[in-house]
């Protein structure tokens, strides 16, 4: 079918243009949309309705719902196959939402907001254009909530700019808005399209990382750390340094809540600061476990690592220390709780701890070793 053959009067009366500008215009990302709208598609029994409610934060009915996502995809499939690539779910519903708001004769300037404006304006900063407060204190709860039942990790960074009174007071309070907007730009760039960026308050911002580990968490702080670093302010014909301090703290091994994971990233980013500024700390919980392995001699072990679902099982997370005897040991600060584990010896393999004195199967043909840690 042609571009020309398209009744988009016919088809744009049939759906819900709010849901389709939220789709469009919204703060999901492309590789988001696409992995909601198709498990929803492949489980034989989608909830439109549903889904409109976890893409765009709407509640149409289920008859229009499912009406505009099937001529979403209709239409995505219209656009990739003279192309001859796929096309993003977000690219269609742009080029969809022009098309039926030129048939309809809508004009971009109406000048009452639609309720996906309004929505938008509910939860983004004016000024950066980032998530507001109001985003962050309920995506977060949201994301614990996944992490818990899904048994996933989840990371937050709290950053702040050092000294941003002393950079209002030199160059004024635009000049500080310039700061800020730059700031976001830079987040915005440097997170992955599963994070999310929010502006907490003030000069502080927060990311909400799910399915991170505390490793990588504090490798993406790393990186962010630096671009701040390599990228100046410009005020006119003149550059400005700024730099950020920030604290890290991930779900499970150091906060139980997502109450609790905002208090102690706050207390890492609070430590940064005290410790001069410009870096990243990750939280360090008071409680902590020692694991301890003595392998035996025959099996020639160079390398020893504790994995859990404290560290995503991550083997790069916590590498164990070799001692002079052949045996090796791990500090590990972790909140009380029940933890699985094992060791893995040479980066290759996985056993459980011989020492542990209980252990579940870990559903592959082997055992975890159990860990109970009190307070």
């Amino acid at each position: 079918m042609s571009e020309s053959d398209i009744d988009y009067l016919s088809e744009g009366s049939a759906l819900e243009l709010d849901l389709l500008r939220g789709l469009a215009l919204g703060g999901k990302r492309s590789q988001e949309l696409e992995f909601l709208v198709a498990s929803q598609a492949t489980g034989g029994h989608a909830d439109y309705q549903a889904l409109a409610l976890a893409v765009a934060n709407l509640s149409p009915s289920e008859n229009l719902a499912r009406a505009t996502f099937e001529s979403l995809l209709a239409h995505q499939q219209r656009l990739s196959g003279p192309l001859g690539r796929p096309i993003g779910l977000k690219t269609a519903a742009m080029d969809l939402l022009e098309n039926v708001e030129r048939a309809l004769k809508i004009e971009e300037d109406s000048a009452t907001p639609s309720y996906y404006q309004l929505e938008q304006m509910a939860f983004r900063d004016q000024l950066t254009g980032l998530r507001n407060y109001r985003f962050f204190s309920m995506r977060l709860p949201e994301e614990m909530q996944r992490a818990k039942r899904y048994r996933h990790q989840l990371s937050l960074v709290m950053l702040d700019i050092d000294h941003f009174k002393k950079f209002n007071d030199t160059h004024g309070h635009q000049a500080g808005n310039s700061a800020l907007q730059h700031l976001a730009r830079l987040l915005d760039e440097t997170v992955r399209e599963t994070d999310f960026v929010a502006r907490y308050g003030g000069e502080e911002f927060a990311l909400i990382l799910p399915e991170t580990t505390k490793r990588l968490a504090l490798e993406l702080a790393e990186r962010v750390r630096g671009n701040i670093d390599a990228s100046p302010v410009r005020l006119g014909e003149h550059h400005h340094r700024i730099t950020a301090s920030q604290g890290v703290a991930t779900y499970p091994r150091d906060a139980s809540t997502w109450q609790a994971l905002v208090e102690v990233a706050d207390k890492a980013l609070y430590k940064a600061k005290q410790a001069g500024r410009d870096r990243v700390i990750g939280y360090a919980p008071q409680s902590a476990v020692i694991f301890r392995f003595r392998p035996d001699p025959s099996l020639g072990v160079r390398t020893c690592s504790v994995v859990g679902g404290f560290n995503g099982w991550d083997p790069l997370a916590d590498p164990m220390h070799a001692q002079e005897d052949g045996g090796f040991w791990l500090k590990v600060g972790l909140i009380p709780g029940t933890y699985e584990y094992k060791f893995v010896i040479n980066n290759d393999m996985w056993i459980p701890d011989p020492l542990a004195a209980e252990s579940i199967t870990d559903g592959y043909w082997g055992h975890n070793s159990i860990l109970h840690l009190k307070g």
